[in-house]
């Protein structure tokens, strides 16, 4: 247990997603995504979201804690992966009959997570949330959003730079043409990018360290204050279909007795292909 946080000590929570690694993932002989020969990892986004919590943590001599929802659990490598990084403890939320499949209910789960992992750390309430600004899978950018309305909290998107300063979270983002900063009195939300810094490699030693740090797992059904009737109930964004298109390489050589001629050939082969247009 922990004493509740001040603002010179703040209470950071980062909400992790464990995904197949997309830089990996391969189709099957019907074009559906192959998920047993993929890998797991930290969504892209979430280890970037690690890495402001933990520069927050260290510059005002907080805490930050992981919180996932997951349908399956995770490799255990891949968790402490996450502890190595330097969180202090990941709390792991089960959704065995996956419930949570779609943002607003995963966003639903999460708030009551946020609560259960604040009670279990002896806090009234998280100083800060960070999200990544989407999941490396779905790429929806909704959860980040959904979640600060679940919990009441301001949100700032799309954040390329976080600075907390005497319980106000200041922010910076792009966009189109200009940047802006927004402030907001903590307790906030805030989802980051992989803009706002990168996110550290874990060493050798820190790796065989994460093992002694804790790992929570609640089930979602028994998070209080969550109505798993209610949430069965949500309006749905239910999956059709995920495939890939066929392809398949023409293995066309082109010859010629010069660069230029080669090119000349290549650029003809196009246009007749209708591949480019002059």
């Amino acid at each position: 247990m922990t004493a509740a946080a001040t603002p010179s000590a703040p209470s950071i929570l980062v909400c992790v997603k464990f995904v197949p690694d997309p830089a990996q993932l391969q189709a099957d002989a019907a074009g559906r995504p192959d998920l047993r020969q993929a890998p797991f990892r930290i969504s892209t986004f979430d280890e970037n979201a690690i890495e402001a919590a933990l520069r927050l943590a260290a510059e005002h001599g907080g805490r930050a804690v992981a919180l996932s929802v997951c349908a399956q659990l995770p490799p255990r490598d891949v968790v402490l992966k996450a502890l190595a990084m330097g969180v202090a403890a990941v709390y792991l939320i089960k959704d065995e009959e996956r419930l949570a499949r779609d943002p607003l209910r995963v966003a639903t789960a999460l708030a009551a997570g946020a609560r259960a992992a604040a009670a279990r750390e002896n806090l009234a309430r998280w100083d800060l949330v960070i999200c990544g600004e989407a999941s490396a899978d779905e790429y929806n950018q909704q959860v980040g959003p959904r979640l600060a309305a679940a919990l009441d909290l301001p949100a700032i998107t799309y954040a390329t730079n976080l600075a907390l300063n005497e319980g106000v979270l200041s922010a910076e983002r792009g966009i189109e043409d200009r940047s802006e900063t927004l402030e907001v009195s903590a307790p906030a939300l805030a989802t980051v990018g992989t803009e706002i810094n990168t996110a550290r490699m874990p060493t050798v030693l820190q790796i065989m360290g994460a093992g002694r740090k804790p790992v929570i797992e609640l089930a979602l059904s028994d998070l209080a204050g969550l109505d798993v009737e209610q949430l069965k109930a949500f309006p749905a964004i239910e999956v059709l279909d995920v495939f890939s298109p066929p392809s398949a390489r023409k293995q066309v050589m082109v010859k010629g007795e010069s660069a230029d001629e080669m090119v000349g050939e290549l650029l003809r082969r196009l246009g007749a292909d209708g591949e480019v247009t002059f």
